[in-house]
């Protein structure tokens, strides 16, 4: 038979190998009991996949070492039919791979078979090289294909699936990560799992497996059921109890503080994540109660992953994670929520400290993803790749001899003194580049010139960069990514008054409603070339609801707010829990198997979907008078976070440092946003402050701009008749370094009758004031750039007041 026809079988487990010879035939055991309508169908299959290929043709790269004489790929299996970028990558190899999805499971259940389910994302290095190593091996491929049903799933696609399925690992193993490597029952039910395995050793696996399920059957059928058991215990039972600790707070923070690594930041141990969520949680506390400590533990956790590899401190934006202590050598894949949580923290670190090289790092990423992560017509890419050129890295090193050689003397000093490189390296004979002092000890070395001399050198740098061949890129949209970069961009576009990225938060919002919201108002998840898959998990709706409320805020356009209003209204009938209150992680209608439904509210590399949801609910609460007058909108969503609250008290409890997302939550449903635009009445009176940029740290100046619904006005501070609360702007009795200097108040525009007949002072339409600040001391903590000011005001309409309210605004 000729070779080019029987490399082209579809399936394995029709064939055997003579790999000395490298002919393969077909299998004269299986042939015996093989009806030509089996071989028909094969050829039929093989058809359908070839012609998929040949759609697709330029559009993904074919990554395997098998191929013809002319290029032509010799193996093809089901996932070329795929959009995702990572289940291409694998479309081409030896094993007979199946998408997930409900025929994997019948197959498995009509062959009799164990199901492997392997599962990574297009941007993992391990995952990469068990490809090379295991996937496209013809020996192992054999293996898998004569006794298993092979499944190959994208994380990204299902986060859910990937939740239960890595607890599981973790529940076996101890640990857990990607690429993860799962055997389970027909009915998706797994009795082991681990994570990347090299040839040797996964070889000896699959063997020792294929002989268990042919002899002790029975008793991976009853570990399949104790692990199932465990993990929907883990993800969706949840502990009882009737209220939160009232010291939780102080206990979490003194939690982190005894795990902190204070001499390099961050939690100690290595690899290092960034941890946003723990990041923002300490942010919040210091800006909430002006916890100096707090802010400590953040500031040199942000301070220390900037001025090392972590960030790519020539095109700017954050690597995954560093695989050391000192955040010098990181796992160089980007991935775009990493952008979106750590533009957030330096922005809201910037907003606290008056740190400068914060501000430079927010601009730096929310500019890198514009970039070189934007989609043309708006929204965001996932993820680039650790990988280039076969290597994990090498687009980010930099040698002495490539600094001389594109660059003059004076500026390859510059970078040799600032970054450190080095003839020998940090990192395999070549150099990360990274800050050893503090950017402001360079820019007093270096005086005034410095920030632009170096930033046009880096800039070079970058050019020449553009001209290596790139890291894959993984060009799909995810929602609850590409929102929550919405997010970002809108307040960090509205603090420092940046249109372009108000711009493309706007652009992306938009690409994601027409194209990702279907007529019912469903989302998908996903968007790619074009088109839109994957029902969308709690995560997308929740940040996209987000993004909308954030645009809205920032551009006062009703369409947002109402799009939010209605798309969360989806989102309670898609993942509400009618039993036990609160949210489920994944729909309704789950494709293929499911071990559990998860309800965890606790954190993880990206802010717990539920806290989000729950912020949500908080916000559209507090601007319901903008989407219904009648009321019902403020005492439907105020319930809706209290059970959402109750559901949760016992788990947050007994895992507080899981839930920070959560704890912040708690703090805006107590308390107030913590934001820069806050509202009263549910959303009758809009208040939002801006501080003028100065250059005198000595005095601030700050503008609050108040929008007040027709038919309601506020009390101005000209009226001291004591009848009604008059409106105040004062600094919090807690401000040790600021006092007012002056409050310019508008006159009033109206005046109206007090129960004496006395006239009463009021504001019944828009105004601005603007306050003086200047400093009472000199500065003694990491705080005494911001202050806190305090918003005093009572609404009231021709019939009755609300109760007022007393708003924070750290400034």
């Amino acid at each position: 038979m000729r070779v080019e026809w029987a490399l082209r079988t579809l399936y394995f487990s029709y064939c055997c190998y003579n790999l000395s010879s490298k002919t393969i035939t077909i299998n004269p055991v299986y042939s015996t009991e093989c009806s030509r309508k089996d071989l028909s169908t094969m050829q039929e299959l093989e058809q359908e996949l070839r012609a998929r290929e040949a759609e697709k043709e330029g559009s993904y790269d074919k990554r395997t070492e098998h191929l013809t004489d002319d290029g032509s790929t010799i193996f093809i299996n089901r996932l070329v039919r795929e959009d995702s970028p990572y289940l291409l990558q694998h479309a081409h190899n030896p094993v007979n791979w199946y998408p997930w999805g409900a025929e994997a499971f019948h197959v498995a259940k009509q062959e009799n078979k164990p199901i492997f389910l392997s599962i990574g994302y297009s941007t993992c290095h391990w995952c990469h090289v068990m490809e090379v190593e295991s996937f496209d091996n013809v020996e192992i491929a054999g293996l898998l294909n004569e006794s298993f049903i092979s499944i190959k799933m994208d994380r990204e696609q299902y986060p859910d699936i990937d939740e239960a399925y890595m607890t599981g690992v973790q529940i076996m193993s101890g640990h857990g990560g990607w690429p993860m490597s799962n055997f389970l029952l027909s009915d998706g039910k797994p009795f082991f799992a681990a994570t990347y395995f090299p040839p040797p050793a996964f070889m000896k696996l699959l063997q020792q497996i294929s002989e268990a399920w042919a002899g002790k059957y029975a008793e991976l059928e009853t570990s399949a059921t104790q692990i199932s058991e465990a993990i929907d215990r883990i993800l969706s039972e949840r502990k009882q109890a009737e209220s939160i600790d009232k010291d939780i707070q102080d206990h979490v923070s003194q939690a982190l503080f005894q795990r902190e690594d204070r001499s390099l930041g961050g939690l100690a141990g290595a690899p290092k994540f960034p941890q946003e969520p723990l990041l923002l949680f300490m942010l919040d506390r210091a800006t909430r109660n002006r916890d100096d400590k707090a802010a400590g533990f953040a500031i040199r956790c942000l301070d220390a992953m900037a001025r090392g590899g972590i960030y790519d401190q020539v095109a700017g934006g954050f690597h995954r994670y560093s695989v050391d202590a000192e955040w010098l050598v990181p796992h160089f894949e980007k991935m775009l929520y990493n952008q979106s949580q750590l533009g957030l923290a330096y922005l809201q670190a910037y907003r606290l400290t008056g740190n400068e090289f914060f501000k430079r790092i927010c601009y730096q990423t929310l500019d890198y993803v514009l970039r070189d992560m934007q989609l043309p017509e708006g929204g965001f890419y996932s993820a680039t790749d650790a990988d280039s050129e076969g290597a994990e890295g090498i687009f980010f090193l930099w040698t002495i001899a490539e600094l001389h050689e594109n660059l003059s003397t004076e500026e390859a000093n510059l970078i040799v003194d600032v970054y450190g490189p080095t003839e020998y390296g940090n990192f395999e004979g070549s150099n990360i580049l990274n800050l050893s002092q503090s950017f402001s000890y360079y820019a007093k070395q270096y005086g005034e010139n410095f920030s632009e001399d170096l930033d046009r050198t880096l800039q070079k740098l970058y050019q020449v960069r553009e001209e290596r061949i790139h890291p894959l890129r993984d060009d799909k949209l995810i929602v609850a990514w590409a929102a929550a970069m919405i997010s970002t961009l809108a307040q960090a576009g509205s603090y420092y008054q940046n249109e372009k990225w108000i711009d493309a938060a706007e652009k992306a919002a938009q690409l994601i409603q027409v194209s990702n919201v279907d007529g019912d108002g469903k989302l998908s998840r996903i968007y790619l070339n074009k088109t839109t898959a994957i029902q969308g998990q709690l995560e997308d709706y929740a940040n996209f609801i987000e993004a909308l409320i954030m645009l809205f805020d920032v551009t006062s356009l009703p369409q947002y707010l109402k799009n939010a209003d209605v798309l969360m209204r989806v989102c309670l009938d898609e993942f509400w829990d009618v039993e036990h209150q609160g949210f489920f992680l994944s729909p309704r209608n789950q494709i293929g198997p499911q071990l559990t439904r998860s309800r965890s509210a606790s954190d993880g590399a990206t802010i717990s979907p539920v806290s989000t949801a729950l912020a949500c609910l908080i916000s559209l609460r507090d601007r319901s008078a903008l989407i219904s007058s009648d009321g019902v909108g403020y005492e439907f969503y105020r319930i809706k976070c209290e059970r959402c609250i109750g559901s949760l008290i016992g788990d947050i409890n007994d895992n507080a440092v899981s839930h920070t997302s959560m704890l912040r939550q708690l703090s805006s449903f107590d308390k107030s946003s913590s934001l820069i635009t806050q509202y009263v009445g549910g959303g009758l009176a809009k208040i939002q402050a801006a501080q003028k940029t100065s250059n005198d740290l000595s005095t601030k100046q700050v503008t609050f701009t108040l929008k007040i619904e027709e038919g309601w006005h506020i009390t101005s501070p000209q009226t001291t008749s004591g009848q009604y609360k008059e409106m105040t702007l004062d600094v919090s009795d807690n401000e040790k370094h600021w006092v007012i200097k002056s409050v310019d108040y508008p006159e009033s525009d109206k005046t109206i009758a007090g129960v004496d007949g006395e006239e009463i002072s009021i504001y019944a339409s828009d105004i601005t004031i603007t306050i003086r600040l200047e400093r009472s001391q000199l500065p003694t903590d990491q705080l005494s750039f911001s202050a806190e000011v305090i918003c005093e005001v009572q609404l009231c309409n021709d019939q009755n007041c609300l109760l007022p309210a007393t708003l924070s605004f750290r400034l």
